[in-house]
Order: C-alpha cells, then structure tokens, then sequence
C-alpha cells in the first residue's frame, strides 16, 4: 500500500497547479524577507518575449521555434507561464536536458575508462535516460545506483560502479562529492587538512563499497581454472599444452569482461601499508562505518553496500536533501544558495539559511520528484523577473532578486541551432538501446550464462586443448609479426595492410579452439539446461571475410539457445518511430505550404540523420565537433563543463559551417524567411526566429543604415548570432 500511495503521489506530483503556486508564493515571501532585510528590491518583472526563450533554454535545454514563440506570445491565457512550464517539463525535451545535467556529475560515457567498459556503458547511459523520462524519484534512483550489482543486461545501473572499473576508493569519493556535497577525496592518503575528516573514516566509508568488484572477467569459474593452470606448470610434461593458456584465458575472458559487478565477501579493506594515525595499524581491516548522521555500523563481510545505500538516501541525512536541493536551485537561478555546491563544511551557512531549509523541506514534502521541485522554482516570481546583470565574484552572497544572467551552455548552443535548421526540432525517435546494441548484449548474455555453468576443471581441460592450437601457429605467428615490424619502420602501408590480415587471419585459426573446446559444450549445455533436450549441432564456422579480419573479432551464433534472442520491440520502435518521422514530415509539407515534396523530404531526412540534439550523441561528442568547442565536458571529471567565452567558440560562430548550415534549403530559419514577403517582415522573422522578440527602433534603425553599406538579410544573421544577446540566457 506504501508503494502504490508513493507511486501515485509520483504520477500525481507534488506539485499540482494549486499547491506548486502556493509553494512558489512561499518561496517568494522568503525572499522578499531577505532582500527588505538587505535593502534591497526585485528585479523588474520579465517580459513574455523574455520568458518563452528562457524557459525553453532552461527546461528543455534549447531556444523555441518561431511557431512555438509565437503561439505562447500571441496566447491572452493569464495562466500561459504555467501552462508552458508544464508543457515543457511533459515533454522529452526536458528528459534531454536534465540528461546532460545527470552526465556531467556522474561522468556518463558512451565508451567510458578507454573503451574497457564498452559492454556497460551505453546501457547505462540509456538506463539513466530512462529513469529521467519516468521520473523516478531521486532518493530511489540514488539508492538503485549504490545497490546495483549482477551482470549487465540483467542490471544496467552497474555502470556506476563500472565508471571507475577497478578504483573502488576512487568511486567512494565520487560518490560523496556528488551525492552529500562533501569532498574527502584528499583523506584517502591523510587527515583532510582543510575538514573534519580523517583518512580512518574515509576507510570506513569505503569500506560499505570496497567488497564489489569490477575488474571481474565475467565468468565465475576461471580464477579456479587459473589456479590449475599454475599448479599444471609445475610438471614438465604439460609445458607445452600450458605454455599459451594465458592467452587462452584472456581471449576467452574478452567475451564477457567487463559486464558484472559482484559483491566477494572476502575482499576485505585493509588500511595502506604507510598509515601513520594511533588509532589503527598500517593493514588492519576496516569495518564499514559512516561518517555522518545517524551511525551505520556492518560487519565487513555482511551486506554492506544496502545499508549504505539506505544511509546515504534517507530524507533524515543531513546533507542528501540539501545537496540535490542546492544543486538544482542553481540549475534554475544560476548559483546555488551554497557555493561551491559540492564543498559543504560544518561550518558551511546558506546566503539564505531560512530559504535553504524550506527548499529541503520542499523536496521531503515532494518525495524527492525532481519535477514537481522544479515547476514550483520555475513558478516564483523570483525566476520570472528580469535577471541579474552584476557579475556575482566569489565569496560574494547572491540575494537572487532574479536569476543571473548566464552563457548558455554547450549543449544550448549546440542544440539551439538544431532548432534553427530544424522546423520541428524534437524529432519522434526510438529510446533505450538500438538493435545492434541490444544483439551484442544478448550474444554477450548468452555466453556469460553459458560459461558459468562450466566447472573449473572443464575450463582448465578445455583451454589446455585451445593452447594447443596457439602452440602450432607460434612460430609462424613470430615470423608475421617480425615481418610487420620491419614494414611498420620501413612505412610500407600495402604490405602492413597484408601482414595484418595474415597476422588475424592466423589467429582466428588459433582462437578457433577456443569456441570448439570450451565455448560450444558451454552453449550445448545451457541449451539441455533451458530445453532438457540434448543440443543440436553448433552452427558451422563461416571463415571471416576479408572486412571481418580487419574488425576486432567477430560474433558467432554457436548454438541458438530459446530465450536469447533480443526483445522485438527494440526494431518495431525503431521502425514506428522512423514512420513517425516520415508522418511529421509530411505533416510539415502540408502545414507549410512545401510544393516540391521530394526535395523538402530528402532535405528533412539528412536533417534528422546529420543534426540529432545533443543528447542524441555520443557522450561527450568526439574531440572537434561544435560540442567540445562550446565547452562540452569530457566526462572524466565531475561537473567539469565550460561556459566562458573562448576563442574556439568565437572561431566556430564566425568561421565554420555553422552558420551555412542554419541557411540551406528547409531549414527552420530559411523557411521562416521565405515566408517573409517584405524587407520590415524579414527583419522581424529574423529577431523573432533568434531572439524571440521584433527588434526595438534603434535596432531598425542601425539595420536601415546598414543596408545603405550593402548588407543583406544574412549578414544581419551573422551578427545575430555572434551577439551575447543569443549566446546569453536572458
């Protein structure tokens, strides 16, 4: 009954019309306090043509088309602010936005730590879209990503343990920082010079996480397989057949790595070898014990990491509510009511102590539904007047009598632009992994499943004989690669290109023992164990072509096992939201008039494939796409984006195709200015499609004068573009 009353007061929201306009009054009042106690007074209320791009920028992360600009401005509703704000957070352009928000502290990556986690790393990317669009609450979302344990495709939310593969510690500091606001990291090697905490309670709290392991090969017998490999070596007589085992063992361990998180309960932290405090001995054991609020205390073999968990996100932790509280208040107003936000002391006091506690309450009373928190801070008064221009410096007190003025962000920028070559800028399109993404985890699944049902001995046998087949290609493996050296010095790039296949091309040979002798009887048995039938004959080995010896391996179908076969929703969404895209286009056609409709489609279809919104890419985009020039995060280090003004971003703006892009045929912008009969008609489209706004006299003036010199229309876009106005959230 507790579940059901939470999830419908989750679909609910705390925050409906009522109470969220309550709640912002409240807000408000508190505000009001602070600013008559300074002497100070609000900024002037924002206009409507202020508000619908702010709100666009802020809550779904991108400027509004002309259209959608024009239907909120043109709307004479006294509640149209409330309504879009509404309208906004519903849409998928919100779970877009926070996405980047969520990316950013917990350094997503759609190949994260050089590749090794690719396995995990895209379905944890997609896992948190997922639970953004469902709006899980924040308590249980936390709470899912501190419990996560098992293999990937059966829990994706491993990868935020997977993020920091083998840096335990490491991940306990990450954990603190972005969850309690509180950066211990420097107690890992000493008593933090500048806090309470002492390189004792930072064992003590990693000790909760230490147990679960990441660098695990992914499958469960092969340490004991490896201890019988090394007794094995003692004999003379198996040196030959155990000379390549190693090798055996990491191919084979090269199908699964990397895809489970286990808890062992005989991984025990112990303190480093140089611990120098009196009340413990340099690799003493540590037992789990929490650093903060109510005393948590395990066993360090018991079941540590939910009792953590449950600590970390209980609504009575002293700093959990306060740091997601915080950290979204400056998300909507440009600074938190405490800066830094993940720097909290004891000492540490809010600009607005009173306001600080009603926003934690605020988020309890919303069983921590980070939308419902949202609307009612985008319904005060407070966000909706004219922002603050005064650059506030550090150790300065904000009285936020308006949101700051700020820089857009990389992800703004890039996707406002988006929106300029896009008539309709969020496209239907398929959510969760794609089917090339969901084939790979299910293959991956099924052998995982498969060779855990082998013992240690049957993987010891099994790879003695697949070394065998590695013994045979030695030498001529020696000679291919010696050779390939010398083309590597001499640059001969034809003969490389050769060398490389020859070189796969054996291996492939040698690595077929592997599926024959210890992979195919895996598959056969976890087929007689799903059917209780004998297995069939493995499906015949095809020889790689010629393109798939260049790739770094290849899937084989081995056996088809019942119940290993991806889930066919994943391609009928994809289809259904291909046909959705085509439907919308069309949509678009008849909507705008379009007569040559072959041309328009072909032009929206290159749109759709050549400019999704950003977080629509790879995580972060790659090295020299407009995202990083913008200042996008590299995703390594927490909250590590850049907004100030940059010489790369002034070079894109004013230098690359950018700015061509936003004027081909069909785009938004084009559109709009062809719909535009009349010089005084364009100059307005062109305000209205960048700015949301007509241009005031003096602008119309400094543009008649302009056009005396010669410039046209997108010379006028240019400088638009190129202005803070733009680049600003105003």
């Amino acid at each position: 009954m507790k579940a059901f009353t939470r999830k419908l007061l989750i679909t609910l929201g705390f925050a409906a019309a009522a109470n969220a306009n309550e709640a912002s009054q409240q807000i408000d009042a508190l505000l009001a306090k602070d600013w008559q106690q300074h002497k100070l007074t609000a900024n002037p209320p924002a206009s409507d043509e202020t508000l619908v791009r702010r709100l666009h920028l802020d809550i779904i992360g991108r400027i509004p088309t002309l259209q959608e600009a024009q239907a909120f401005l043109g709307s004479t509703d006294k509640d149209k602010r409330a309504k879009l704000i509404d309208q906004l957070l519903a849409s998928d352009g919100y779970a877009q936005r926070m996405f980047h928000f969520w990316a950013d502290l917990l350094r997503i990556q759609t190949r994260s730590n050089g590749g090794q986690g690719d396995m995990t790393s895209k379905p944890y990317l997609e896992h948190v879209k997922r639970r953004i669009r469902e709006n899980m609450p924040y308590d249980d979302f936390v709470h899912e990503l501190l419990t996560a344990q098992g293999k990937v495709w059966d829990n994706p939310a491993i990868g935020y343990y997977m993020r920091d593969i083998g840096m335990p510690l490491d991940n306990l500091a990450n954990t603190t920082r972005v969850f309690l606001g509180t950066r211990i990291e420097c107690a890992q090697c000493h008593n933090h010079p500048f806090d309470k905490w002492t390189q004792m309670q930072f064992y003590q709290m990693a000790a909760f996480t230490y147990p679960l392991e990441t660098n695990f090969t992914g499958i469960a017998q092969q340490q004991g397989a490896f201890r019988l490999m090394v007794e094995a070596r003692k004999k003379p007589e198996l040196e030959a057949s155990t000379r390549n085992m190693g090798r055996v063992f990491e191919n084979l361990g090269d199908f699964v790595r990397y895809s489970k998180v286990q808890p062992l309960p005989s991984r025990l932290l112990k303190l480093p070898h140089d611990y120098q405090y009196p009340d413990a001995k340099p690799k003493d054991v540590i037992s789990p014990l929490t650093m903060l609020g109510k005393s948590v205390k395990c066993e360090p073999t018991g079941e540590t990491t939910k009792a953590f968990a449950d600590w970390l996100t209980s609504s009575d932790n002293p700093r959990f509510t306060t740091v997601i509280a915080n950290r979204l208040w400056k998300q909507v107003f440009g600074a938190g009511l405490i800066e830094p936000v993940d720097e909290i002391l004891d000492s540490t006091v809010a600009s607005n102590p009173a306001l600080m506690k009603h926003l934690e309450q605020l988020m309890r009373d919303s069983r921590y539904n980070l939308k419902a928190y949202l609307r009612v801070l985008y319904n005060t008064q407070a966000y909706q007047n004219e922002v603050s221009r005064a650059e506030l410096y550090a150790g300065e007190v904000c009285h936020f009598s308006g949101p700051l003025l700020r820089r857009m962000s990389a992800e703004q920028i890039y996707d406002s632009f988006v929106t300029l070559i896009h008539p309709t800028p969020d496209l239907p399109r398929s959510q969760g992994i794609d089917s090339e993404m969901a084939q790979k985890i299910v293959y991956r699944g099924k052998l995982s499943d498969a060779l855990d049902l082998l013992t240690s001995q049957e993987i010891f046998d099994g790879a003695a004989r697949a070394s065998e087949g590695y013994e045979r290609i030695a030498e001529r493996s020696k000679v291919l690669r010696a050779q390939y050296t010398a083309a590597q010095k001499a640059k001969d790039k034809p003969l490389l290109d050769k060398l490389n296949v020859e070189i796969r091309s054996l291996e492939f040979t040698a690595r077929t023992g592997i599926h024959d002798y210890v992979v195919v009887p895996a598959v056969a048995r976890l087929y007689t164990q799903k059917t209780g039938k004998p297995a069939p004959p493995p499906i015949p080995v095809k020889a790689p072509t010629l393109d798939e010896l260049k790739k770094a391996g290849q899937n084989r179908a081995y056996i088809h096992v019942p119940g290993y076969d991806i889930d066919q929703v994943i391609p009928s969404e994809e289809k259904a939201a291909e046909q959705a895209r085509e439907n919308l286009f069309h949509a678009e056609i008849k909507r705008l008039g379009i007569t040559d409709t072959d041309a328009y489609l072909k032009s929206r279809r290159a749109h759709a494939r050549e400019w999704p919104r950003a977080a629509d890419l790879e995580s972060p985009a790659p090295r020299g796409h407009y995202l990083r020039e913008f200042g996008q995060s590299d995703r390594d280090i927490i909250d590590n984006a850049n907004t100030d003004a940059s010489m790369p971003q002034a070079l894109v703006l004013m230098n690359s195709e950018l700015f061509q892009s936003i004027l081909k045929p069909h785009t938004q912008l084009k559109l709009n200015l062809s719909a535009a009969k009349y010089p005084d008609e364009q100059l307005n489209t062109v305000y209205q499609t960048l700015l949301s706004r007509t241009p005031t006299a003096t602008e119309k003036a400094s543009w008649a004068s302009a056009e005396k010199t010669g410039l046209n229309i997108e010379d006028l876009i240019f400088a638009l573009i190129n202005t803070q106005q733009f680049i600003f959230v105003r």
